[in-house]
This record gives C-alpha cells, sequence and structure tokens, in this order.
C-alpha cells in the first residue's frame, strides 16, 4: 500500500508519495488531485450524527463511536488518543466532526478506511488535521 501526501508550499502543491516527492504542481495543473475538504459524494446522506438514538450506538475499544449496524462511525469520545486508526470494514459513513474531539486535537491522524466508505462528512478531523488511506 503507497502512503500518499499533499503539502502547500507557497503557490504549488508538492504530492509526496511513500516520502518521496512525486511532482510539484499549483491547483491548475493538479486539478484532479483533491483534499478531503468536503464530501465526495454531492448527494444527500445522513452525516449529522445527532441523528442518531443514543440507544444506537457502539463502542469499541479505541473509544470510536459506531452505529449498531457497523454502518456509520460517528465520533471519537475524548479519551480517543491514537496516531492512526482503521476503521471497521462494512462503515458506509463517516459523520461530520467524527475525530474532532480526540484528546490531542494537535496531533495529525492517518485514517485508513475500508473500500465500503461513500460518504465522508466534513471537518472529520478537525484543527489537528489528517490524512487518508483507503485499503485493500
Amino acid at each position: 500500500m503507497k502512503q500518499f501526501d499533499r503539502v502547500k508550499d507557497d503557490d504549488e502543491y508538492q504530492y509526496i508519495i511513500d516520502s518521496e516527492l512525486a511532482m510539484c504542481g499549483d491547483d491548475m495543473i493538479m486539478g484532479v488531485i483533491k483534499d478531503w475538504e468536503n464530501r465526495y459524494n454531492e448527494c444527500e446522506h445522513i452525516t449529522n450524527m445527532l441523528v442518531f438514538d443514543d440507544d444506537d450506538r457502539d463502542i469499541d475499544e479505541h473509544y470510536v463511536v459506531y452505529t449498531k449496524d457497523g454502518k456509520h462511525l460517528l465520533n471519537c469520545l475524548n479519551t480517543f488518543k491514537e496516531a492512526e486508526y482503521t476503521v471497521r470494514e462494512g462503515v458506509t459513513t463517516i459523520c461530520d466532526d467524527a475525530f474532532f474531539w480526540r484528546a490531542n486535537q494537535e496531533q495529525r491522524i492517518t485514517l485508513y478506511i475500508p473500500h465500503s466508505v461513500k460518504v465522508i462528512g466534513e471537518n472529520i478531523f478537525g484543527d489537528g488535521g489528517g490524512r487518508i488511506i483507503v485499503i485493500d
């Protein structure tokens, strides 16, 4: 699995694959590659965790909250401290602000997601930022 990252340098972006510079360019040149700033699916989907009942929640050993059917990753609790986390297989939606309230909000997080994820809400990492790696 390749590690991908994008870093802004003045008006250009540097695209890094496996810790090596792969290419540079501005938004006009590299417009095909997008950050995970917004949902990548423009359809209306439920990404607000507050619409789910409290009794429809399951908390894993890392303090990440899912719906009981395993389709939605709702959020993490403020006791979540991981620098890396792998989302459960079968999840289709990661809700808005999912990792915003983690213990170390300034720490950058790497999120490994399965191919089953179809919708990613807004601001899932908060101020600390993060990256998403799709796993096979």
